[in-house]
């Protein structure tokens, strides 16, 4: 599990854009594009280096019915799975 108190920010690497509310992330290592959920959509726009994952959590659970529990497992998750694709990296401090 990742470190909660870490800020999650995009990689430079990684082209994104919100188009109808999804976000789109072109992955350019890879050559790969990912389109997110809304709740993935919302992680990555509060993924801006500004917010810590737990703050990232925090607003999870305040705009969706989710546990403080659910929230800080699924954004966790979430970010490792983002990471692992490098599509963010995470900072000790906000930027």
């Amino acid at each position: 599990m990742i470190d909660m108190n870490l800020y999650p920010v995009p990689h430079p690497q990684v082209a994104a854009r919100i188009v109808d509310g999804t976000a789109v992330i072109i992955l350019s290592d890879a050559g790969r594009v990912n389109m997110l959920n809304g709740v993935g959509t919302r992680v990555w726009e509060l993924a801006d280096g500004k917010r810590n994952a737990q703050e990232i959590a925090n607003t999870i659970v305040a705009e969706y019915q989710v546990t403080d529990e659910t929230a800080r497992a699924d954004v966790a998750s979430f970010l490792q799975i983002l990471i692992d694709a490098r599509a963010v990296t995470l900072k000790e401090r906000s930027i």
